[in-house]
């Protein structure tokens, strides 16, 4: 402080020099105390940084096993429409001939050929033939009637000369129905017709002493005749049909030989 400006702390006078007391009242004088310094402003911390607040975390979920497999319901699948087979319809072409009714006949019964008009003696000087239809069953013996081939002559009437011959060999080609007809429908034809199991028969022999087929009982020969004349064993061929209630002897003719060994093959007879 300048000591000019020295005034008495007690009346205010003004105090000059260094005098240590107060001129007007006797008071004192305090000496000048060194200038003081400011103290310094209080610390102030600075503001924190802004921190967002967290971002919500939902807690983890809870193990669930996954579901059991459900497979998917079927399709509806509607059932297939029924048809029921064919009915055989014997022919209308023999209004006189008594067709029993269709009957069922054996489940997988399949038809393997047919040997036409075999013939065997009946009596002394009579005879009567057969068309015998082979199955994978039995063997169904049809007769042949004068009916039948009087029907098959018939139907070829209005033919000219060509329908003549054919009714004149009419009855070598009665044997055809058969193709198409059911077996047992071929057995209740006539009540003349009968039939022999598979397992019923014990030996079949086909002409000559040539033996082609031997199983067990069972043995099948085949001796081939194709001659114009001469002997009886060159224009026919003997069927010998050999069965647990007794022996069924045929004659084949010349024209339906062939026809009879391929049957025979066809029904694993023959190799």
């Amino acid at each position: 402080m300048n000591q000019n400006n020295r005034f008495c702390s007690n009346c205010g006078q003004p105090v000059t020099g260094n005098s240590r007391f107060c001129a007007s009242c006797g008071a004192q004088i305090a000496p000048d105390s060194p200038p003081q310094n400011p103290p310094p402003p209080a610390y102030q911390p600075p503001p924190p940084v802004y921190q967002p607040p967290p971002v919500y975390q939902p807690p983890p979920p809870v193990y669930q096993p996954p579901p059991v497999y459900q497979p998917p319901p079927p399709v509806y699948q509607p059932p297939p429409v029924y048809n029921a087979p064919p009915v055989y319809t014997p022919p209308t072409a023999a209004p006189a001939y008594g067709y029993p009714s269709p009957a069922p006949g054996i489940p997988g019964e399949g038809l393997i050929g047919i040997i036409p008009n075999a013939s065997r003696k009946k009596g002394m000087f009579s005879s009567e033939v057969f068309n015998i239809v082979v199955t994978n069953q039995r063997f169904i013996f049809a007769l042949l009637t004068s009916q039948m081939v009087k029907e098959a002559a018939a139907s070829h009437q209005g033919q000219g000369f060509s329908g003549f011959i054919k009714s004149m060999g009419s009855g070598y080609t009665v044997w055809q129905r058969y193709q198409q007809m059911p077996p047992e429908q071929a057995l209740r034809e006539n009540t003349e017709n009968f039939a022999v199991y598979l397992n019923q028969i014990r030996r079949i022999k086909f002409s000559g002493d040539k033996i082609l087929y031997q199983k067990g009982a069972m043995t099948v020969g085949l001796k081939m005749g194709f001659g114009g004349g001469g002997d009886d064993d060159d224009s026919s061929a003997k069927l010998e049909i050999d069965t647990v209630n007794g022996k069924y002897n045929f004659e084949i003719p010349t024209q339906f030989q062939q026809q009879t060994a391929q049957t025979l093959k066809n029904a694993g007879l023959i190799k």
